[in-house]
């Protein structure tokens, strides 16, 4: 048997990341220790399960804390992790958060870039930090950087927006909640019917569309026991002025008693939220994959998704889809499908036969056939 090669995982921005990039770092450290090819080391820099509880900087409304992250961030990334990867002699490193150490390294770079929405929506973030951000992304993309991201659409407009020359593979993510345990959560009466969306409170995310929607619903009496669920944050990835506006509505609307909000939930109770939910309701202008889309699928919740080119990418024909922005068209669509057990008994077959095509098995086996057969691993 020949020298094993060595794969350095970098898994330290699990501490904070939030929605889509958490699941995909818990993935890939779930999938390689799993799956991997025995003929690869895998090197990680963090033990996930003893960070895995650690919600210093998790969802923290406390700014200083979010900076000093930041902080703490950079110094790994760009100090700590390049004196690793010096002694570790490692052959290949794969940073599944954008960035890259700047450093011309011996190792070969694999970088994930999930989506391009530092880009195209500057308004969710701090000027300086994302002018900062950007630039330590592309600063960190060198010649032999394999560049992965989680669809079709994403890798469009990563080509567009970088103008490198670098290779952009497409590899399907899995979805790490599908492990995950039920915990009820007393957030609801298990009796009562309810839509769900999971997600912060962005303005890309169009929760006031989804919103307006349920009003509908509402205006009907046949609705009338309905309940909407938005669960998310509002801080770090969150914005409070959409929160906020959308909470207004509600107010002005006297659907106050019919939309709840819980904020940040465990994973184990979003779990029995997506069990128990009527319908999933996905209203986001913009994805770059759409974790929640795989998240229905397993737990067999009927799926309503805007036409953005990513959910209709990942959703295919197992969910309906409404003209985005469009309220009106996503009350039609929500309504049929309430009305309708039929309809959302074929969406739950065709969602559980879809899901097949993003195992986790198969999330690992292209990482290893798209980045690593440069070595000719068998």
């Amino acid at each position: 048997m020949g020298i094993k090669k060595k794969v350095f995982i970098d898994v330290f921005y699990y501490k904070a990341a939030a929605a889509g990039i958490r699941s995909y770092i818990l993935e890939l450290s779930k999938g390689f220790k799993k799956h991997g090819n025995k003929n690869i080391e895998y090197i990680f820099s963090h033990d996930i399960e003893k960070i895995i509880n650690n919600s210093l900087y998790l969802n923290s409304p406390n700014r200083l804390i979010r900076w000093l992250f930041q902080l703490h961030y950079f110094i790994w990334k760009q100090i700590i992790l390049p004196i690793k990867l010096k002694f570790s002699k490692v052959d290949h490193l794969i940073c599944p958060d954008f960035l890259m150490p700047i450093w011309n390294l011996k190792a070969n770079k694999v970088c994930v870039i999930h989506d391009t929405l530092f880009w195209d929506y500057p308004k969710n973030y701090s000027f300086f930090w994302r002018i900062f951000f950007l630039k330590m992304i592309t600063a960190g993309i060198d010649k032999k950087t394999t560049i992965i991201t989680t669809s079709n659409f994403s890798k469009k407009n990563i080509k567009r927006i970088l103008n490198k020359k670098n290779d952009v593979k497409v590899i399907y993510q899995a979805s790490s909640i599908t492990e995950s345990k039920i915990q009820k959560t007393e957030i609801i009466n298990q009796k009562e019917k309810f839509i769900l969306h999971v997600g912060s409170f962005e303005e890309r995310k169009d929760l006031i569309t989804l919103v307006k929607a349920f009003k509908k619903l509402k205006d009907d009496t046949i609705h009338k026991g309905l309940k909407l669920v938005l669960v998310g944050n509002d801080k770090f990835y969150g914005n409070k002025k959409i929160k906020n506006k959308i909470i207004k509505y509600i107010n002005s609307n006297n659907i106050m008693k019919d939309v709840i909000i819980p904020g940040y939930l465990k994973r184990e109770e979003i779990s029995f939220l997506y069990s128990a939910a009527l319908l999933y309701v996905f209203p986001s202008l913009e994805e770059g994959f759409g974790i929640p889309v795989l998240e229905s699928f397993h737990f067999e919740c009927p799926l309503i998704c805007s036409d953005a080119s990513a959910l209709q990418e990942i959703a295919s024909d197992s969910a309906l889809f409404f003209k985005k922005r469009d309220y009106h068209d996503l009350y039609l669509k929500m309504n049929d499908l309430i009305l309708s057990k039929d309809k959302r008994d074929s969406l739950v077959e065709k969602g559980k036969e879809r899901l097949k095509l993003f195992s986790l098995k198969s999330f690992v086996n292209k990482y290893e056939k798209e980045i690593l057969n440069r070595d000719n691993i068998e």
